[in-house]
């Protein structure tokens, strides 16, 4: 920045005016006034006129009556000394406008902010020109708009003979603030930010003057971020903000900027503070959730350093762009491109990518905790807070945890069922709910964990000691809801006793609250002997889910079961087989789950592929334990079985108590299958899904 005196009195360092001792006692009147900077600005330019702008800083230490601000301009190149004055105004955040008229068309003008304190010392910010022109600019509508992308264009006329000038685009969030809003080309322009409506005109740039078109609006559209389970406290989305895909960097933004159009490099205009989850975090303050009844926001340090911790790192390439995949232990993975930096107006693309958490550095300030990685590795790191970052949200899990001391539970209906009232509203938890109805969102699954006790050693002689608990749920539609026929299918439960069970539901449609919300257990009301002795808790509700576990399709296998030359066996799993051989151990991380296990699989080559007088109707069911052997399943219930007929698409299931991690055998049984096929050879398996609703 040029700067320029034009006085006798000396400006001191320290921003005090001294004189002589004939105007000593006005320059003592305000004794302390510093003017920091002066900047010359733009200027917005007709064929006749110009408003051009500038800043000093620090008036407010100056009584309005000790200073003048505004432009001298005029032809000659230093309109400082051989230039014409006009007086401008000043707003409280030292941003000086000044009107210029009677200029003539095609002519190269000079200009410069001033401020004039005392009538004695005149600063001057740089110099700058414009032409005035008649330059026409019509700014067009945008089109192609995303939640993160519009195409901008402009017609631009009355520019023959001009020579070399500049076109764009200025986008800001109001229409006062167009003229110092962000530049962008004449193109399409990313990184905005999704559900907000931005201004924006056209502008011809000849020189520092700004020839503009009408200030339009246009509105993203709104995003529905996606998330990832990672096995993590957290769930990470699945895109950057300002991003409409996996690969693409977003937005950089200052640590804490609102707006994503900060570039300042100061590290005053930036949050000093923790800010992951308030009012002062973006993320938090955009509507990325829908239905969800959880907020995203900005990863914490601790979150940041678990993603590093409990994930593995590869260095790959998406749509061309290079980043780092983090995988867990789920087998579920996010990438997040390299994204490089920001320093002021600047974009460093280097091959590493930089991510703000929503936490100040416990050891300075200045800087804020960050995820930063490249090539070689992936780490927790620190930014100064004036650089520019990308952001990636994270969002907890969709869980809602009732109040239990508002739970009602017992034979409420005197038909020998248990029922766990979460909500009812035509029962007792109407007036004093355990949860807020209103909260219970979801649009594929909703899946509820809950605690039995005193119920062992609490039922009656001839009590069966074996119940199937199921839900019972509508929304105040009545249009989405699950009622159990409360025989064991894929969605129920066995009670046998104490313990922690899983109940879920799966919805084609978004459901919207609760009207009715229980879980019932059939007949075991009926089988309690003392109702003081029975505690319930429900533990969680989980909400969309992810109830998936992964599989390693390469070491399933079909064979003959134990060699016994009769059935069939898919083998997803078996320590020792060959899957074992090939990968040990390989669930003892990753299959965490309580109670419902149901595998689907396809299976081809049956088809033309049987014995003579082969039945071609084959009872299948599950077998499977856990790496300790317990618990397990080795067939013989009355539900979960399928009966395969033929190549199709089948499931098995079954519902184990207690927890479940890693697997020592995991397979799907095809009685009397092998020996009626004519070549087992040509048998090929897929393993499409395995749900654990009861995954943790």
């Amino acid at each position: 920045m040029k700067i320029r005196y034009i006085s006798g009195v000396l400006l001191l360092a320290a921003g005090l005016f001294a004189t002589s001792c004939d105007v000593e006692e006005d320059y003592l009147s305000r004794s302390g006034e510093i003017v920091s900077e002066i900047t010359t600005g733009t200027a917005s330019v007709t064929a006749i006129a110009a408003e051009v702008t500038g800043t000093v800083k620090d008036l407010t230490l100056v009584s309005p009556g000790s200073y003048e601000v505004g432009a001298y301009y005029g032809t000659a190149a230093d309109p400082t000394t051989a230039g014409s004055k006009r007086s401008g105004s000043v707003d409280e955040n030292g941003n000086v406008v000044t009107t210029i008229t009677g200029l003539t068309t095609g002519t190269t003008y000079y200009y410069a902010t001033y401020v004039t304190l005392q009538d004695k010392v005149t600063k001057f910010g740089e110099i700058k020109s414009f032409v005035a022109t008649n330059v026409i600019v019509t700014t067009k509508e945008a089109e192609e708009i995303t939640s993160s992308k519009a195409i901008f264009s402009a017609d631009i006329t009355g520019t023959d003979g001009l020579g070399s000038f500049e076109t764009g685009v200025k986008l800001a969030l109001s229409a006062d603030d167009i003229t110092s809003g962000i530049t962008r080309e004449l193109a399409e322009v990313g990184g905005l930010l999704p559900g907000t409506t931005y201004y924006y005109a056209a502008f011809a740039k000849i020189g520092d003057g700004y020839v503009y078109g009408e200030t339009k609006t246009v509105t993203t559209l709104t995003q529905q971020m996606g998330y990832v389970d990672l096995g993590l406290s957290v769930m990470w989305a699945q895109t950057n903000i300002g991003a409409d895909s996996e690969s693409e960097a977003g937005t950089l933004f200052g640590y804490g900027d609102q707006t994503a159009m900060m570039t300042s490099t100061k590290l005053e205009d930036y949050t000093a503070s923790d800010i992951a989850g308030s009012v002062n975090d973006l993320i938090y303050n955009l509507d990325l959730d829908g239905d969800s009844p959880m907020k995203s926001q900005m990863p914490t340090h601790a979150q940041i350093a678990e993603l590093v911790n409990n994930t593995t790192h590869q260095w790959t390439t998406v749509d061309g762009v290079e980043g780092m995949r983090f995988t867990a232990n789920n087998g579920n993975s996010i990438f997040l491109p390299a994204t490089g930096y920001r320093n002021g107006e600047a974009t460093i693309a280097d091959a590493a990518g930089y991510y703000w958490s929503g936490n100040v550095s416990s050891v300075h300030s200045d800087y804020a905790n960050t995820l930063t990685f490249n090539s070689s590795s992936a780490k927790t790191g620190y930014s100064r807070r004036s650089l520019g970052l990308a952001l990636r949200a994270v969002r907890a899990y969709a869980e809602v945890n009732p109040e239990s001391g508002n739970l009602v539970f017992g034979d409420l209906e005197s038909n020998g069922r248990l029922r766990i009232e979460i909500y009812n509203e035509y029962g007792a938890t109407a007036a004093n709910p355990p949860i807020d109805p209103s909260s219970i969102k979801f649009a594929r699954n909703m899946v509820v964990s809950f605690t039995l006790t005193g119920i062992t050693d609490n039922l009656k002689s001839d009590a069966t000691g074996s119940y199937v608990a199921g839900l019972e749920y509508s929304d105040p539609s009545w249009g989405v809801s699950y009622w159990s026929s409360l025989s064991m299918g894929k969605y129920e439960a066995m009670v046998t006793g104490d313990g922690t069970y899983t109940v879920w539901m799966e919805v084609a449609s978004q459901a919207n609250g609760a009207i009715v919300f229980c879980v019932d257990i059939a007949g075991l009301g009926a089988d309690i002997d003392d109702w003081s002795k029975v505690g319930v808790e429900v533990n969680a509700i989980k909400l969309d889910a992810d109830v998936e576990q992964a599989v390693n399709q390469s070491i399933v296998s079909f064979g003959n079961k134990d060699g016994n030359g009769v059935d069939g066996r898919i083998e997803i799993y078996n320590e020792y087989g060959s899957s074992g051989a090939a990968a040990p151990g390989a669930y003892n991380t990753s299959l965490k789950f309580n109670g419902m296990m149901l595998v689907d699989f396809t299976i081809s080559g049956i088809d033309g592929n049987l014995v003579e007088d082969a039945s071609a109707s084959y009872r299948t069911e599950l077998s499977y334990a856990d790496a300790s052997w317990d618990p397990s399943y080795w067939g013989g219930a009355n539900y979960g079985g399928a009966t395969v007929t033929g190549d199709g698409t089948y499931q098995v299931y079954t519902y184990l108590k207690g927890n479940c991690e890693g697997a020592v055998v995991w397979a799907i049984e095809l009685y009397n299958l092998w020996v009626q096929l004519a070549d087992p050879s040509k048998v090929n398996v897929t393993i499409n899904k395995v749900i654990t609703p009861g995954k943790y």
